[in-house]
């Protein structure tokens, strides 16, 4: 009896990859000066200029005064770092908005096309973001997997965004949702795998650069370690952009009933 992953058009968790590497290694000259300005820097920004979110004070012992603290802490870092976040974030969706504006038109556009077109469907790309992100970052919360999960169901929504236009925000989620039914599996290994050897390879120097940062001892030290960490959370942007242009292509519209 043949294996589901063998049915055509639904892509493996190897094949994903694979076309997905393949694809940085056609055009990685073109990606790495698109995701620097629009990718990187943004990380770059957030690493070293943006101090992490407070964590409740367990010294605290009376819980409802540690839960007020705690919100006093957040509310001021909301009001210290909140805006440049939000900016950081959203010029990265336009980057990611080029990416695919790059990969999936066959006309292979120039950068400077690519980004005329990226901003004028930026106003969808970036609702249908932020749909999107709602459950899947309330499953992170919740539990890891879950999260992991709704990443994978959603990442359709980009690409069909770009070749599909003109296509609502809301209509691009669901018909990523119905696509990517057939192949939940191996979306979720590949996304799973982006997100874990991001977080594997780029925590390390994170922590690097809290350790050096004690005191305001090394700062080059301290730049220099947010810059590799900035550099592995933009080539897992990346490589979970490309990984979507692959899916999409194996099960976009036409593509074995999808719809």
């Amino acid at each position: 009896m043949a294996r589901r992953n063998n049915v055509p058009g639904i892509p493996t968790f190897a094949g994903l990859v694979a076309e997905g590497w393949a694809l940085f290694r056609r055009d990685s000259d073109l990606l790495i000066r698109v995701a620097g300005p629009f990718i990187f820097l943004p990380a770059f920004a957030l690493t070293l200029l943006v101090a992490p979110v407070p964590m409740p004070d367990d010294a605290i012992a009376d819980a409802p005064a540690r839960a007020q603290a705690w919100m006093t802490a957040v509310d001021g870092w909301m009001g210290d770092y909140g805006l440049g976040c939000v900016l950081a974030y959203f010029v990265t969706y336009y980057g990611i908005a080029l990416v695919y504006c790059l990969m999936l038109d066959p006309a292979r556009p120039t950068v400077g096309q690519a980004m005329r077109r990226a901003i004028r469907l930026y106003p969808r790309v970036l609702l249908a973001t932020m749909v999107a992100s709602v459950p899947a970052g309330a499953g992170m919360y919740l539990l890891l997997l879950p999260g992991l999960w709704l990443m994978s169901r959603f990442m359709l929504t980009g690409p069909a965004l770009v070749a599909e236009a003109p296509v609502g925000a809301l209509a691009a989620v669901g018909r990523s949702w119905r696509r990517t039914r057939r192949a939940q599996l191996s979306l979720l290994g590949a996304t799973a795998f982006v997100y874990l050897a991001a977080m594997l390879a780029g925590q390390p120097f994170l922590l690097l650069a809290t350790w050096l940062g004690q005191g305001g001892a090394n700062p080059l030290g301290v730049a220099i370690a947010d810059a590799v960490a900035a550099a592995v959370a933009s080539a897992a942007q990346v490589a979970g952009a490309l990984i979507a242009v692959v899916a999409y292509r194996r099960l976009g519209p036409g593509r074995s009933g999808a719809k």
